[in-house]
Protein backbone atom coordinates (compact mmCIF):
# COMPACT_ATOMS: atom_id res chain seq x y z
CA UNK A 1 0.00 0.00 0.00
CA UNK A 2 1.10 3.51 -0.86
CA UNK A 3 1.98 5.76 1.90
CA UNK A 4 0.01 8.94 2.71
CA UNK A 5 -3.45 9.22 3.70
CA UNK A 6 -6.25 7.48 2.14
CA UNK A 7 -9.51 9.34 1.81
CA UNK A 8 -12.48 7.13 0.54
CA UNK A 9 -14.89 8.29 -2.02
CA UNK A 10 -18.13 7.58 0.58
CA UNK A 11 -16.21 9.43 3.78
CA UNK A 12 -16.74 5.69 5.18
CA UNK A 13 -14.12 4.24 7.44
CA UNK A 14 -14.70 0.58 7.08
CA UNK A 15 -12.99 -2.31 8.70
CA UNK A 16 -14.22 -5.42 10.52
CA UNK A 17 -12.11 -8.70 12.39
CA UNK A 18 -13.24 -11.83 12.83
CA UNK A 19 -12.95 -14.69 15.35
CA UNK A 20 -12.89 -17.99 14.53
CA UNK A 21 -12.39 -21.40 16.65
CA UNK A 22 -10.55 -24.01 15.10
CA UNK A 23 -9.22 -26.98 15.96
CA UNK A 24 -5.96 -27.24 17.77
CA UNK A 25 -3.12 -29.15 15.70
CA UNK A 26 -0.17 -27.85 17.21
CA UNK A 27 2.55 -29.73 19.87
CA UNK A 28 2.13 -28.52 22.94
CA UNK A 29 4.12 -25.99 23.76
CA UNK A 30 6.50 -25.06 26.69
CA UNK A 31 5.83 -22.59 29.35
CA UNK A 32 8.12 -20.67 31.00
CA UNK A 33 8.57 -21.08 34.73
CA UNK A 34 9.07 -18.10 36.91
CA UNK A 35 10.15 -17.32 40.58
CA UNK A 36 7.48 -18.07 43.07
CA UNK A 37 6.95 -14.76 44.66
CA UNK A 38 4.33 -13.75 46.14
CA UNK A 39 1.79 -11.11 44.82
CA UNK A 40 0.02 -8.48 46.80
CA UNK A 41 -3.45 -8.58 46.82
CA UNK A 42 -5.07 -6.11 44.42
CA UNK A 43 -8.08 -3.99 45.18
CA UNK A 44 -10.79 -3.77 42.47
CA UNK A 45 -10.96 -0.84 40.64
CA UNK A 46 -13.91 1.94 39.79
CA UNK A 47 -14.38 -0.21 36.71
CA UNK A 48 -15.40 -2.98 37.93
CA UNK A 49 -18.27 -0.77 40.22
CA UNK A 50 -21.25 -2.04 38.19
CA UNK A 51 -20.95 -5.70 38.12
CA UNK A 52 -20.06 -7.85 34.82
CA UNK A 53 -23.12 -8.95 32.24
CA UNK A 54 -23.23 -12.65 30.54
CA UNK A 55 -24.31 -12.51 27.02
CA UNK A 56 -24.37 -16.08 25.37
CA UNK A 57 -23.45 -17.04 21.54
CA UNK A 58 -23.36 -19.89 19.36
CA UNK A 59 -19.62 -20.30 20.27
CA UNK A 60 -18.47 -18.38 23.46
CA UNK A 61 -20.01 -16.95 26.96
CA UNK A 62 -18.86 -13.28 26.21
CA UNK A 63 -18.72 -11.96 29.60
CA UNK A 64 -18.49 -7.89 29.76
CA UNK A 65 -17.44 -5.34 32.20
CA UNK A 66 -20.79 -3.73 32.92
CA UNK A 67 -19.34 -0.34 32.82
CA UNK A 68 -17.12 -0.39 30.43
CA UNK A 69 -18.35 -2.46 28.11
CA UNK A 70 -15.33 -3.98 27.94
CA UNK A 71 -14.38 -8.22 27.98
CA UNK A 72 -13.99 -9.43 31.01
CA UNK A 73 -13.72 -13.41 29.59
CA UNK A 74 -14.36 -14.90 26.59
CA UNK A 75 -14.91 -18.64 27.26
CA UNK A 76 -14.86 -20.65 24.13
CA UNK A 77 -18.12 -23.21 24.51
CA UNK A 78 -17.23 -26.86 25.22
CA UNK A 79 -13.26 -26.07 26.76
CA UNK A 80 -14.08 -26.47 30.52
CA UNK A 81 -13.93 -22.85 31.40
CA UNK A 82 -10.99 -21.95 29.66
CA UNK A 83 -10.83 -18.35 29.28
CA UNK A 84 -8.36 -16.70 26.02
CA UNK A 85 -8.60 -13.52 27.98
CA UNK A 86 -6.33 -12.51 31.38
CA UNK A 87 -10.03 -12.79 33.35
CA UNK A 88 -8.60 -14.38 36.54
CA UNK A 89 -5.96 -10.43 36.23
CA UNK A 90 -9.38 -8.53 36.05
CA UNK A 91 -9.06 -7.22 39.58
CA UNK A 92 -5.64 -6.47 39.14
CA UNK A 93 -6.00 -4.93 35.69
CA UNK A 94 -8.94 -2.57 36.44
CA UNK A 95 -7.54 -0.01 37.15
CA UNK A 96 -6.87 3.57 34.89
CA UNK A 97 -4.57 2.94 31.49
CA UNK A 98 -4.95 -1.16 31.44
CA UNK A 99 -5.64 -2.31 28.38
CA UNK A 100 -9.05 -4.32 27.53
CA UNK A 101 -10.68 -6.09 24.07
CA UNK A 102 -12.89 -4.22 23.24
CA UNK A 103 -10.56 -0.95 23.83
CA UNK A 104 -9.62 1.51 21.27
CA UNK A 105 -6.54 4.21 20.37
CA UNK A 106 -6.59 6.42 17.79
CA UNK A 107 -4.35 9.51 16.36
CA UNK A 108 -7.08 12.49 15.01
CA UNK A 109 -5.93 15.81 13.38
CA UNK A 110 -8.63 18.29 12.54
CA UNK A 111 -8.13 19.41 8.67
CA UNK A 112 -4.33 18.02 7.03
CA UNK A 113 -2.23 20.10 8.66
CA UNK A 114 -3.07 20.91 12.26
CA UNK A 115 -1.32 18.86 15.03
CA UNK A 116 -2.07 14.75 15.95
CA UNK A 117 -3.71 14.44 18.97
CA UNK A 118 -4.03 11.06 20.43
CA UNK A 119 -6.83 9.52 22.12
CA UNK A 120 -7.76 6.51 24.31
CA UNK A 121 -10.58 4.67 26.14
CA UNK A 122 -8.84 3.32 28.90
CA UNK A 123 -6.69 5.90 30.22
CA UNK A 124 -9.16 7.91 32.16
CA UNK A 125 -12.09 5.01 32.80
CA UNK A 126 -15.88 6.94 32.88
CA UNK A 127 -18.43 4.53 33.09
CA UNK A 128 -19.44 4.45 28.86
CA UNK A 129 -23.54 5.53 28.17
CA UNK A 130 -25.38 2.42 27.43
CA UNK A 131 -27.34 2.40 24.64
CA UNK A 132 -30.42 0.01 23.42
CA UNK A 133 -28.92 -2.58 21.06
CA UNK A 134 -31.25 -3.07 17.56
CA UNK A 135 -30.92 -5.95 15.23
CA UNK A 136 -28.49 -8.44 15.83
CA UNK A 137 -26.07 -6.21 18.37
CA UNK A 138 -26.55 -7.74 21.95
CA UNK A 139 -24.69 -4.81 23.83
CA UNK A 140 -24.07 -1.23 22.46
CA UNK A 141 -22.69 2.01 23.35
CA UNK A 142 -21.58 5.36 23.45
CA UNK A 143 -17.84 5.81 24.33
CA UNK A 144 -17.71 9.60 24.48
CA UNK A 145 -17.67 9.48 28.65
CA UNK A 146 -14.67 7.76 28.54
CA UNK A 147 -12.93 9.80 25.99
CA UNK A 148 -11.00 13.25 26.40
CA UNK A 149 -13.41 16.23 25.97
CA UNK A 150 -12.78 17.76 22.98
CA UNK A 151 -12.68 14.83 20.40
CA UNK A 152 -13.94 15.95 17.14
CA UNK A 153 -15.92 12.17 16.96
CA UNK A 154 -18.38 10.17 18.50
CA UNK A 155 -17.64 6.63 18.55
CA UNK A 156 -20.03 4.48 19.59
CA UNK A 157 -19.18 0.80 20.21
CA UNK A 158 -21.52 -2.28 18.99
CA UNK A 159 -21.08 -6.54 20.07
CA UNK A 160 -23.50 -8.54 17.77
CA UNK A 161 -23.68 -11.73 15.98
CA UNK A 162 -23.57 -12.17 12.63
CA UNK A 163 -24.30 -15.68 10.62
CA UNK A 164 -23.52 -16.66 14.73
CA UNK A 165 -20.10 -15.41 14.73
CA UNK A 166 -19.75 -12.61 17.50
CA UNK A 167 -18.61 -9.37 15.92
CA UNK A 168 -17.42 -6.28 17.67
CA UNK A 169 -17.74 -2.96 16.02
CA UNK A 170 -17.12 0.79 16.14
CA UNK A 171 -19.11 3.72 14.07
CA UNK A 172 -16.63 6.97 14.20
CA UNK A 173 -19.05 10.00 13.45
CA UNK A 174 -17.68 13.27 12.63
CA UNK A 175 -19.31 15.77 14.68
CA UNK A 176 -17.49 19.23 14.03
CA UNK A 177 -17.81 21.16 10.70
CA UNK A 178 -14.25 20.73 10.18
CA UNK A 179 -13.20 17.70 8.02
CA UNK A 180 -10.89 15.15 10.68
CA UNK A 181 -8.09 13.29 9.87
CA UNK A 182 -7.64 9.66 11.51
CA UNK A 183 -4.59 8.55 11.21
CA UNK A 184 -4.43 5.56 13.33
CA UNK A 185 -6.39 3.45 14.33
CA UNK A 186 -5.79 0.72 17.11
CA UNK A 187 -7.82 -2.12 18.40
CA UNK A 188 -6.02 -3.87 21.05
CA UNK A 189 -6.24 -7.46 21.11
CA UNK A 190 -5.68 -8.37 24.68
CA UNK A 191 -5.45 -12.15 25.13
CA UNK A 192 -3.87 -14.26 27.87
CA UNK A 193 0.03 -14.48 27.90
CA UNK A 194 0.24 -13.57 31.36
CA UNK A 195 3.04 -16.03 32.52
CA UNK A 196 4.42 -14.54 35.41
CA UNK A 197 3.36 -16.02 38.82
CA UNK A 198 2.72 -18.77 37.92
CA UNK A 199 3.48 -22.64 37.98
CA UNK A 200 3.80 -24.07 34.54
CA UNK A 201 1.11 -26.94 35.36
CA UNK A 202 -1.00 -23.59 35.63
CA UNK A 203 0.50 -21.40 33.02
CA UNK A 204 -0.64 -24.49 30.50
CA UNK A 205 -3.94 -24.81 31.76
CA UNK A 206 -4.81 -20.78 31.64
CA UNK A 207 -2.15 -19.24 28.78
CA UNK A 208 -1.92 -18.66 25.04
CA UNK A 209 0.36 -17.61 22.37
CA UNK A 210 -0.24 -15.31 19.29
CA UNK A 211 0.81 -15.65 16.03
CA UNK A 212 0.01 -12.56 13.86
CA UNK A 213 0.53 -12.66 9.32
CA UNK A 214 0.00 -9.05 8.43
CA UNK A 215 -0.98 -9.16 5.34
CA UNK A 216 -3.59 -5.93 4.89
CA UNK A 217 -7.27 -7.27 4.04
CA UNK A 218 -5.83 -11.43 4.09
CA UNK A 219 -4.01 -10.75 7.04
CA UNK A 220 -5.04 -12.27 10.71
CA UNK A 221 -4.27 -13.05 14.44
CA UNK A 222 -3.94 -17.10 15.67
CA UNK A 223 -4.46 -17.32 18.82
CA UNK A 224 -3.29 -20.62 20.41
CA UNK A 225 -3.57 -22.84 23.68
CA UNK A 226 -0.28 -23.36 25.70
CA UNK A 227 -1.53 -26.54 26.29
CA UNK A 228 -1.71 -27.69 22.74
CA UNK A 229 -5.49 -28.36 23.09
CA UNK A 230 -8.21 -27.47 21.02
CA UNK A 231 -9.74 -24.50 20.38
CA UNK A 232 -7.44 -22.22 19.05
CA UNK A 233 -8.78 -18.68 17.79
CA UNK A 234 -8.62 -16.73 14.69
CA UNK A 235 -9.29 -12.91 14.36
CA UNK A 236 -9.51 -12.16 10.53
CA UNK A 237 -10.82 -9.24 8.45
CA UNK A 238 -14.62 -9.15 8.22
CA UNK A 239 -15.20 -6.48 5.62
CA UNK A 240 -12.61 -3.98 5.15
CA UNK A 241 -10.51 -3.93 7.86
CA UNK A 242 -6.65 -3.73 6.59
CA UNK A 243 -4.05 -5.50 9.35
CA UNK A 244 -1.52 -3.21 8.79
CA UNK A 245 1.03 -3.32 11.75
CA UNK A 246 1.04 -5.32 15.33
CA UNK A 247 3.07 -2.83 17.55
CA UNK A 248 3.33 -3.81 21.22
CA UNK A 249 1.37 -1.36 24.33
CA UNK A 250 4.96 -0.31 25.87
CA UNK A 251 5.12 -0.33 30.08
CA UNK A 252 6.67 3.55 29.89
CA UNK A 253 5.68 6.53 28.31
CA UNK A 254 8.77 7.65 26.18
CA UNK A 255 10.09 3.89 25.19
CA UNK A 256 10.88 4.10 22.00
CA UNK A 257 8.62 6.96 21.15
CA UNK A 258 5.77 5.89 22.94
CA UNK A 259 3.15 8.26 23.51
CA UNK A 260 1.29 8.23 27.32
CA UNK A 261 -1.91 7.07 25.62
CA UNK A 262 -0.36 4.10 23.78
CA UNK A 263 1.09 2.37 26.87
CA UNK A 264 0.06 0.05 29.53
CA UNK A 265 0.94 -0.35 33.17
CA UNK A 266 1.63 -4.11 32.79
CA UNK A 267 5.42 -4.48 32.52
CA UNK A 268 7.84 -5.53 29.82
CA UNK A 269 8.76 -9.06 29.87
CA UNK A 270 7.39 -12.70 29.30
CA UNK A 271 3.98 -11.81 30.40
CA UNK A 272 4.00 -8.95 27.49
CA UNK A 273 4.04 -10.91 24.39
CA UNK A 274 0.59 -10.66 23.72
CA UNK A 275 -0.40 -6.88 24.14
CA UNK A 276 -0.89 -5.50 20.71
CA UNK A 277 -2.77 -2.94 18.11
CA UNK A 278 -4.67 -3.91 15.13
CA UNK A 279 -3.60 -0.29 13.36
CA UNK A 280 -5.39 1.22 10.19
CA UNK A 281 -4.26 3.46 7.98
CA UNK A 282 -4.35 6.98 7.45
CA UNK A 283 -7.76 8.14 6.26
CA UNK A 284 -10.23 11.65 6.03
CA UNK A 285 -13.55 11.96 7.34
CA UNK A 286 -15.48 15.00 5.47
CA UNK A 287 -16.47 18.25 7.32
CA UNK A 288 -20.01 18.36 7.85
CA UNK A 289 -21.96 16.65 11.01
CA UNK A 290 -23.56 12.90 10.79
CA UNK A 291 -20.67 11.74 8.42
CA UNK A 292 -20.03 8.38 9.74
CA UNK A 293 -17.33 5.38 9.83
CA UNK A 294 -17.68 1.81 10.85
CA UNK A 295 -14.43 -0.27 12.33
CA UNK A 296 -14.85 -3.25 14.67
CA UNK A 297 -13.72 -7.22 15.46
CA UNK A 298 -15.25 -10.05 14.64
CA UNK A 299 -14.92 -13.32 16.18
CA UNK A 300 -16.31 -16.76 14.75
CA UNK A 301 -15.90 -20.06 14.81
Amino acid sequence: MKPGPYRPRNAMLASWLALCLIPACTPCARAQDNPNTQKPVAAPGPMLSQGLWDLDTPQFTLRLVRSSQTVAALLPKGAAGFDFTPGDLLTERSANGYYHLGDLTLRLRLGHAGAWKNYSTAIARTPVTALSPAGDALAAADLSPTLAADIPLKITRTWALENGKLVLRFSLTNRTTESVEVGALGIPLIFNNVLDHRSLEEAHAKCSFYDPSIGEDAGYLQVTRLSGHGPALLVVPDGKTPFEAYNPILDKPGTWGAQPVFTDPTARGITFEGFYEWMAHSQAMPSGNGRTSRNGIRRPR
